[in-house]
């Protein structure tokens, strides 16, 4: 019997990958056994968009060495080792972005050629029934690489340039998930927006027509793909949640343009009030880097106001790290370590506010909950809206739908409580 193990680090995007890599290990006659555990194989998707995630990626494969005979790297860190020339120790194959549809033939001594990396990278899920995490839910690859130039970004060195998949493909995908019990399916991409604010319209509402789906997400986008159009589908759209994730990075007009970011604060702020106006209930998570280089305190606080007028329910908040081939990483005016840490905590405490005005907001109103875990009689999942949330005394397990009553918020583990209102239960 031949063992194999996996490990994704990163986005939404390296978990899709590999699931999908996972299920081509399967399928072929490997048993897959969890990371730590002893295998023949390990693979490892890696992840470079920050120096931290860098060290975190060196740090799994130094433990996988530990376990498995044989280490196959793959992902955006393993993408610039082989670009500084400077390959993991341990590792028999580092692979990069290319070679992810390889990684079976390569551990199997039949390597073949990457191919062309201008065409879109033909992995995919959903061709066995053994999903084995979150089977009701499933990441959806619809687009890889990116054409942007953010100063800041080295993603579009690693991945390549944008490709958008097939949306016959696509479809094929979630019917085949849908088959085998997925009832939420998220798209994603590295650039999801890349996809085309147009397209993505006509994917949402086919998606919309597949049976046994009844929840439809969307991973990061920027404002551009808040058009009209965009506005009205997933408005219209019952099965697509109201929940965006929106690729902010900054409140402040010169910082975005010094970002090279493909909007302006404006642009931003007219898309936000767009979406908040047009559809009732919708709320909006984001993204914040602080503390890019030359950001003075007026221009940080500039994004601070920003975040605190939009009541954003969550901001993933992230303190600017230098990425090599990048411009920014030799800009003047690196903000120094101390100041990092401040203003990061700084927007961490604006959002915990928020998600809290947004929680109380919410009280006594009805939600649906996806249930994903269930811990000694407590259930816990995501709202509609993408809210964390538990009903205590309750069942459901993973997989079931509930609707039920918002009673209250745990502000220790910033959660909303709601109550099992077994009349308002729903499979």
């Amino acid at each position: 019997m031949k063992t194999v193990s996996f490990y994704s680090l990163g986005c939404r995007v390296n978990q899709y990958e590999i699931q999908a890599i996972r299920e081509i290990f399967t399928n072929n006659g490997y048993t897959a056994v969890p990371f730590g555990k002893r295998s023949d194989i390990c693979v490892i998707n890696t992840c470079a968009v920050t120096g931290e995630s860098e060290r975190k990626s060196r740090n799994i494969i130094k433990r996988a060495a530990k376990c498995s005979r044989r280490i196959a790297v793959t992902g955006c860190y393993a993408q610039l080792c082989r670009k500084k020339g400077n390959y993991p120790e341990n590792v028999f194959f580092c692979g990069g972005s290319d070679y992810k549809g390889k990684i079976f033939e390569i551990c199997e001594g039949a390597a073949t050629d990457p191919g062309v990396r201008g065409e879109y990278e033909k992995l995919s899920i959903g061709n066995t029934a053994d999903l084995p995490f979150e089977r009701y839910r499933a990441y959806v690859k619809i687009q890889d690489g990116c054409d942007g130039s953010c100063s800041y970004c080295i993603i579009p060195k690693l991945r390549g340039p944008s490709r958008s998949r097939d949306e016959i493909d696509i479809i094929s995908e979630i019917q085949r998930l849908a088959a085998v019990g997925v009832s939420e399916i998220i798209f994603t991409g590295i650039e999801v927006s890349d996809y085309g604010a147009s397209a993505l319209c006509c994917l949402i509402r086919k998606a919309a027509d597949i049976g046994g789906i009844r929840r439809i997400r969307l991973g990061s986008i920027n404002p551009n793909t808040v058009t009209d159009e965009f506005i009205d589908t997933i408005a219209k759209c019952d099965k697509f949640c109201k929940h965006l994730h929106l690729s902010v990075q900054s409140g402040c007009g010169r910082i975005l343009n010094m970002m090279r970011r493909p909007y302006s604060a404006e642009k931003l702020q007219k898309a936000i009030d767009k979406l908040y106006e047009r559809i009732p209930g919708i709320l909006l998570t984001a993204d914040i880097i602080s503390s890019f280089p030359t950001e003075t305190e007026e221009e940080f606080e500039e994004t601070i106001d920003f975040l605190k007028r939009n009541i954003f329910m969550h901001v993933h908040a992230f303190a600017y790290s230098p990425r090599p081939y990048t411009d920014a990483a030799a800009f003047g005016g690196q903000i120094a370590e101390d100041i990092k840490k401040k203003r990061n905590a700084a927007v961490i405490a604006v959002s915990e506010k928020s998600k809290e005005a947004v929680a109380a907001g919410l009280l006594d109103c009805r939600v649906e909950l996806l249930v994903e875990k269930n811990i000694k009689g407590t259930a816990f999942g995501h709202t509609a809206e993408f809210m964390e949330a538990k009903i205590p005394s309750c069942a459901k397990t993973a997989g079931d739908y509930i609707e039920c009553r918002v009673t209250g918020f745990d502000k220790a583990d910033k959660t909303l409580i709601c109550d099992n209102n077994k009349n308002g239960e729903t499979e």
